[in-house]
């Protein structure tokens, strides 16, 4: 949903900073003239814990071994594997679309073979459940309880499914990552 070129240029102005103070290491990536897009690296290396402030959101992440400055790189490449130990954070990582959601069920009533919701008394058509278990969508966690009851009487193992439904990610943390790359670069290149 970020379109990561487009943000390229948001930091384009951005000058990086960095301070070590023993355990504690921070990286600041922001313009000079303003605090927009402003974003803060904070690393509490006895803890392994990793703090990210600033105008893109709030982020906590522990892990043992590798939640250090040093090593933070890491990460840059690989997302799924920082998502998992992430801690709390203030913005969505996934989102749901309802649009996306309809088609999704399609699919799925497509590989389990229901190709026709009929014969459910509620229904006179595959539309009419679709809107049913779409009744309590909503765009933070997707398929309510009401829809995961329907779609749970028609397809085994509805729990599996039910959570990727009409879901998107918002690619916060590759916006993330990528402040993180542009800083370090700046750094490294000591154009800063």
């Amino acid at each position: 949903m970020i379109d990561l070129e487009r943000q390229k240029e948001n930091f384009r102005n951005h000058k990086a900073s960095f301070n070590d103070y023993g355990n504690i290491k921070i990286l600041d990536f922001k313009r000079p003239d303003s605090s927009d897009y402003r974003i803060r690296f904070l690393f509490e290396e006895d803890y392994y814990r990793l703090h990210i402030s600033g105008d893109l959101g709030e982020l906590i992440a522990t892990n043992y071994n590798n939640m250090t400055y040093e090593k933070f790189g890491d990460f840059v490449c690989n997302t799924g594997y920082f998502e998992e130990k992430i801690n709390c954070l203030s913005r969505n990582i996934y989102v749901y679309d309802e649009e996306k959601a309809k088609g999704d069920l399609i699919d799925l009533f497509e590989e389990f073979g229901v190709e026709d919701w009929c014969w459910q008394p509620n229904f006179d058509s595959n539309d009419e459940a679709i809107q049913a278990i779409l009744e309590d969508f909503d765009y933070d966690r997707g398929i309510g309880s009401k829809g995961y009851d329907i779609l749970s009487e028609t397809i085994d193992n509805a729990w599996e499914h039910v959570g990727d439904i009409g879901k998107e990610n918002t690619n916060i943390l590759d916006l993330y990552m990528l402040a993180f790359e542009l800083a370090q670069k700046q750094l490294k290149e000591g154009s800063v």
